[in-house]
């Protein structure tokens, strides 16, 4: 937010959420769930509270990532086929249980990811 010069206050109005909702999300030290319609109604309230604005705030744009390697990591294959849904989530648990400082962001609804 002060990437874009923009108050808690003024963007817990423009969402219509409370301020401890923006506190909370912005003094978090995980990545909180946000499910789709709320991440396009901050992307939505920051693109139009934003000062100086070269193009337009999107998901992408307010999150960075950084790969947690472990020593024992091995590069996959390209020819190596995706796990499926619920593997990949399971080794997504697991490895939040085995790194406590990894954070792990859910666009989709955990309950569309059952239903695939």
């Amino acid at each position: 937010m002060a990437r874009y010069h923009i108050k808690a206050i003024d963007l817990a109005k423009e969402m219509g959420v409370s301020a401890n909702a923006v506190s909370n999300l912005r003094k978090s030290d995980t990545m909180p769930r946000l499910d789709g319609d709320s991440l396009n109604n901050l992307c939505n309230a920051l693109n139009k509270l934003a000062l100086n604005l070269d193009e337009q705030i999107t998901p992408i744009s307010l999150i960075d990532y950084t790969r947690d390697y472990e020593p024992d990591d091995e590069p996959q294959s390209s020819t190596t086929s995706a796990p499926s849904q619920s593997k990949h989530s399971n080794q997504l648990t697991q490895s939040r249980k085995n790194n406590p400082h990894a954070s792990l962001l859910r666009i989709i609804p955990e309950e569309v990811l059952e239903l695939a």
